[in-house]
């Protein structure tokens, strides 16, 4: 059964008189997968951020039925990596006040293909598995809802697939996982809802 965890009723946004997102209404249910579709500058990655808390809109409520910290794990453009930190130091200190369990560090390490870059500088890693880093912070976390910006993006075939199974055992454990693309996304694993906004 699908439980309703966010709702977004009526959300609007406007910046310099200019209207960026209009009356936008959203539900966001447990065991579910959205995608924000829509061109360059049509409001994706700004939904997004009004979604984590990051923005607030102009107008509109947003009802959060988990408002617990740490619920909401956002992957944005730049990652949330620090780039003097090898990729396991990246994720074993992915909370400034608790550190995760080093065996199930090394379990999504694995599942990402990533085991011979463990100990690497995170800049010295590709755009690719910088983005692979972030994915795997939101894998440990014990976050009910997934905010991905992008989430394909950088990635090779092999990859795209790891996300995929990644997303399929979190909506399976009645997690949410809400991204932006700039297309439509089909052909998937999972049921996905398609929400086009310009």
């Amino acid at each position: 059964m699908n439980n309703l965890l966010i709702q977004l009723k009526d959300i609007s946004l406007s910046r310099n008189d200019k209207s960026i997102i209009r009356d936008m209404s959203l539900d966001i249910n447990s065991s579910t997968v959205l995608n924000i579709y829509g061109h360059n500058g049509s409001g994706k990655t700004t939904l997004l951020k009004i979604l984590t808390g990051i923005t607030e809109p102009t107008s509109g409520k947003i009802i959060n039925n988990i408002d617990q910290y740490g619920s909401i794990a956002y992957i944005g453009h730049k990652h949330g990596i620090k780039n003097n930190l090898t990729l396991n130091e990246n994720l074993l200190y992915g909370d400034s006040e608790n550190f995760y369990n080093q065996n199930m560090i090394d379990k999504v390490i694995g599942k990402y293909n990533m085991g011979k870059y463990k100990n690497y500088l995170a800049k010295n890693l590709s755009h690719g598995q910088q983005k692979k880093i972030s994915l795997m912070k939101a894998n440990i976390s014990s976050s009910r809802i997934w905010v991905i910006d992008e989430p394909y993006s950088a990635l090779d075939k092999d990859s795209v697939c790891i996300v995929d199974q990644s997303i399929c055992d979190h909506i399976n454990s009645e997690g949410a996982v809400i991204m932006s693309n700039h297309e439509l996304i089909a052909n998937k694993p999972f049921n996905i809802n398609n929400i086009e906004i310009n």
